[in-house]
């Protein structure tokens, strides 16, 4: 295959990619960006993979297309892209899991609807492997929530966890319940139940020696809650970053950050009669919040490492793209987990693609 960039050799490239959360719009987004990493040839510079919500589908489903191993350029263009249409436009989860609450089966799961999220990934998009069949390279590390510690909870192949209430070594966990956590987003879905007492290896983590030393004390809950990866951070990138921002963790050294999150509009104030409606655009204001603190690090961190990577978003290089796409349109579809329709589905994808194309061109012109 032939690269775009002919005379890059990216070999000595450590990526380090964060997927935000955004729903299915962010889904495909991210399938748009690995299509133009593809394309320019960096699918095998890939390391570390931090994801939340939407980007955690996306990643769940190149791993179950491509046989449980993370695929080179070719794979993903030839064997693994064409399928993944299939999903988001026919096998959507949120009807599906709709139908499924008026099954007496699910009503256990009624105040814990993300459970049925991840009953439909296993039933519907066949995702049945666990995270210890997971590769070992890259990593990926799938974003939660703890609703008790308020802590970042992720997944790995390595562990499980969040810093607070301990971790799980080498869990036996499996990917579509790790990932359906991850999209866990309050008042729709609901948080998903995680039950503690089927693991008695909990471990806590010595900042001081930098290993997991088994827990010396009983874990406090039976039970935890976790909800949507983006309440605690919605870009996923903090896994990728160390020194509060300064560097980037030792196994990666080029960091590329995809936003499909949707700006905060203004509207008016809902009535109080909606207490709910109320109750979900305070969440919105403080996710955005949290958002905004998280970009201006992150431009902070490329303006004092300018060739260390890329953030990449909708609405990126408008001036370039701005006659080959309706960005209004685009910046219409809802952060949701139903049906995509095919046209929606198409530009989202190709726009990502040539979101992240413009920007792998851009770095490499400053790089030589």
């Amino acid at each position: 295959m032939s690269k775009n960039i002919e005379s890059n050799t990216p070999s000595d490239l450590k990526v380090g990619i964060a997927l935000s959360g955004g729903g299915f719009r962010a889904s495909v987004f991210h399938i748009g960006v690995f299509k133009a990493l593809a394309e320019h040839g960096y699918m095998g510079n890939i390391k570390y993979i931090s994801s939340v919500s939407g980007g955690s589908f996306t990643i769940a489903l190149i791993f179950k297309l491509n046989n449980n191993k993370w695929p080179t350029d070719e794979e993903y263009l030839q064997n693994v892209l064409p399928r993944f249409k299939e999903y988001f436009t026919n096998i959507g989860l949120g009807k599906r899991a709709i139908y499924r609450l008026f099954s007496p089966k699910h009503w256990k799961n009624l105040f814990s609807r993300a459970n049925i999220i991840a009953y439909s990934l296993k039933k519907d998009w066949k995702i049945t492997n666990c995270l210890s069949d997971l590769p070992t390279s890259p990593i990926w590390e799938i974003n939660a929530t703890t609703n008790e510690t308020g802590k970042n909870w992720r997944f790995s192949q390595e562990k499980m966890g969040d810093w607070q209430f301990g971790y799980i070594m080498k869990p036996e966990y499996n990917i579509a319940d790790a990932v359906a956590a991850s999209a866990a987003f309050p008042g729709f879905i609901g948080r998903f139940s995680l039950n503690t007492s089927f693991y008695n290896n909990w471990h806590d983590f010595d900042w001081k020696d930098k290993i997991f030393k088994p827990k010396t004390k009983d874990i406090k809950f039976q039970k935890l809650h976790l909800s949507d990866g983006g309440l605690y951070n919605n870009l996923g990138e903090e896994a990728l970053i160390d020194k509060l921002g300064e560097t980037l963790i030792p196994n990666i050294n080029f960091l590329l950050v995809s936003d499909a999150t949707q700006t905060l509009k203004m509207e008016e104030s809902k009535s109080i009669f909606n207490a709910l409606g109320r109750t979900l655009r305070l969440i919105d204001i403080a996710m955005d919040q949290i958002k905004l603190l998280r970009v201006r690090t992150l431009h902070n961190f490329f303006d004092k490492n300018p060739k260390s990577g890329l953030y990449l978003k909708i609405g990126q290089y408008y001036k370039d793209l701005k006659d080959k796409f309706n960005l209004k349109k685009i910046e219409k579809i809802k952060t949701s987990i139903f049906n995509l329709k095919n046209e929606d589905y198409e530009e989202l994808l190709n726009y990502g693609a040539a979101v992240t194309s413009v920007g792998i061109n851009r770095w490499y012109k400053d790089k030589i």
